[in-house]
């Protein structure tokens, strides 16, 4: 009797996990953008955007998105491949919207591949101090099985897929994703198209190393290259390019008041970025939050 009890309380308590993540689902559609060559664009403006790639080899993967979407992701990604299966996956780093949706794909056959660094931030995960986030657990479940590095390149679905390790950027264990032929990037969160970026520099990310992973993408890009945002809508060379306009203007406004002496909240208060807000202010990164990048990345240190 008492295995029995315990049994229905296992159901129920499945049952209450699914439904609450029904529940977390509404309102949320996924946007399907094909780009050619069996390879699709699955964004929900809301975290990060994944890519899908499609073909006789099997369904390949960028980023997994969080765990209260990861179903709606899989039942695109489904719609699109005949009902099969992940196969293989990239994650571009670690941070969760990018990651929560490993232990669902893991479960269902899925390898999952990363720079090394993806692991040990798991593993050992720290606070974001710039944001006021404490620091979130993953269990192994959610772990890459596969380390790659700079130049790993794979071949799948007629597509030449290339894997570029950029240091110090977003993180310090982002990579961007190359498919050779039908001339698209997955740039992670190396792209934050038409907003201002959000750098972590409490896991190893800094301006200049972001600043340097974006002109990384370029060079591997042309005019007709369609760059998949980490967040936004699809880039273009030129969207990258004001990113890295906009960054550098910034940064330099922001050193140019602490090299008077000001503070944190004294510069705050002059509001000196406020000619950007209209074009890269956005819920997540506002202008106080990019100005507040700037000091915490030029000094090292948060008031």
């Amino acid at each position: 009797m008492k295995k029995i009890i315990q049994f229905i309380a296992i159901v129920c308590w499945f049952s209450a996990a699914d439904a609450h993540n029904h529940d977390r689902n509404k309102g949320f559609d996924i946007k399907v953008t094909d780009l050619g060559y069996g390879i699709f664009e699955l964004r929900t403006d809301r975290s990060g955007n994944v890519a899908v790639l499609i073909g006789k080899d099997g369904v390949f993967m960028v980023d997994t998105q969080m765990e209260h979407l990861v179903e709606l992701i899989d039942g695109a990604q489904k719609k699109l491949s005949d009902n099969r299966d992940v196969d293989l996956i990239i994650n571009t780093h670690f941070h969760r919207d990018h990651v929560r949706g490993n232990a669902y794909f893991k479960k269902r056959g899925a390898i999952i591949m990363a720079h090394p660094n993806v692991r040990r931030y798991l593993e050992n995960p720290r606070a974001i101090k710039a944001l006021g986030r404490k620091a979130h657990s993953f269990t192994p479940q959610y772990y890459p099985k596969t380390d790659v590095t700079e130049g790993t390149s794979l071949n799948m679905n007629g597509q030449s897929i290339e894997l570029h390790h950029t240091p110090n950027a977003h993180t310090n264990s982002d990579l961007f994703v190359v498919f050779k032929e039908g001339n698209v990037i997955h740039g992670g969160d190396l792209v934050f198209n038409r907003r201002f970026p959000f750098i972590d520099i409490d896991n190893g990310g800094s301006v200049a190393g972001y600043i340097a992973g974006i002109k990384k993408i370029i060079e591997v890009a042309d005019e007709d290259t369609k760059i998949i945002a980490g967040h936004g809508p699809v880039a273009t060379i030129s969207d990258l390019e004001e990113s890295i306009t906009m960054l550098n203007d910034t940064h330099n406004i922001v050193k140019a008041f602490i090299n008077k002496g000001l503070s944190l909240e004294a510069i705050k208060a002059l509001n000196p970025l406020k000619n950007y807000t209209e074009n890269w202010n956005w819920a997540f990164i506002t202008t106080e939050r990019m100005l507040t990048t700037h000091y915490y990345d030029i000094t090292g240190q948060l008031e």
